[in-house]
């Protein structure tokens, strides 16, 4: 028989070509944002090739600051002082959009600093965790940032902001990458900041792992400075409704699992309403 000879070389420049365009094609197509009240949009994002399990779909709700209002809540605040479906928490709010807040504790505390309506409930800041989401500053015109604890401390004593939760890093603003490579595999809900001072909720419908999340965020056409990480599982829940548009997300991706209702209760949520 005789022998062909193989291109291979020219054959791995094509694929890479090939695989080039289609990452450039991916970071140049905006999502198609709809608006859904003043200062509130809502759009989705594709995760591929970033995604390790379930759909590739992220949930972005992008929220103007100096429109809409910022609250935070824990369930030690509630009737019955237990966690609370999503679904509950968007009734018992009547905001708008409803997110999961950070990490906790086995009794449900908050890990980290957490303020409520200008109340203290956890005085606790945790040393690792490097970032906070704050809203509502007892001084000035109202607004809400994600702030990057190792360039501006908060003072736990006098927080400045009527409304914190405190979680870590994502990436800063130059860029850097504040997690480390693992491959552990969880839905995700993310809260970055543009740089024209929105947020933007980001919240997984399938697994990724934080790493691969934050090179999705930075790479996506969001035109984002910086961002931190809420709390990562079956608690990344995002439940949104405006009018006639819903919209819930309730961390899972596992096959055969229902996604018509929320896994867990949710000690403290972000709300998001009109001021």
């Amino acid at each position: 028989m005789g022998r062909t000879n193989v291109p291979v070389g020219r054959i791995a420049v094509l694929v890479a070509l090939v695989i080039g365009l289609w990452a450039l094609g991916q970071r140049a197509r905006a999502p198609g944002w709809r608006t859904l009240g003043p200062g509130v949009e809502f759009a989705m994002l594709r995760g591929d090739p970033f995604c390790r399990r379930g759909s590739s779909g992220v949930a972005l709700l992008r929220v103007d600051p100096r429109r809409t209002r910022l609250s935070v809540h824990h369930c030690s605040l509630e009737p019955g002082g237990a966690p609370l479906p999503i679904l509950e928490w968007q009734r018992r709010t009547g905001a708008l959009a409803v997110f999961n807040a950070g990490q906790y504790y086995p009794d449900f505390s908050y890990m980290g600093l957490l303020v409520c309506g200008g109340r203290v409930v956890s005085r606790r800041v945790h040393p690792r965790f490097r970032a906070a989401l704050v809203a509502a500053p007892e001084c000035g015109a109202p607004e809400a940032h994600v702030i990057d604890l190792d360039r501006a401390p908060l003072d736990p004593r006098h927080p400045g902001w009527r409304e914190v939760a405190q979680s870590f890093m994502l990436f800063d603003r130059g860029g850097a990458p504040r997690v480390r490579q693992s491959g552990r595999v969880a839905n995700r809900t993310v809260v970055a900041e543009d740089r024209r001072g929105r947020l933007i909720v980001c919240t997984s419908e399938g697994g990724y792992t934080l790493w691969d999340f934050a090179r999705l965020l930075q790479r996506a056409p969001l035109d984002l400075t910086h961002a931190m990480a809420m709390d990562g599982g079956f608690e990344a829940e995002l439940c949104v409704k405006a009018g006639r548009f819903r919209y819930a997300s309730f961390g899972r991706w596992h096959e055969g699992e229902k996604e018509d209702a929320p896994a867990v209760g949710l000690p403290a949520v972000i709300a998001v309403a009109a001021p």
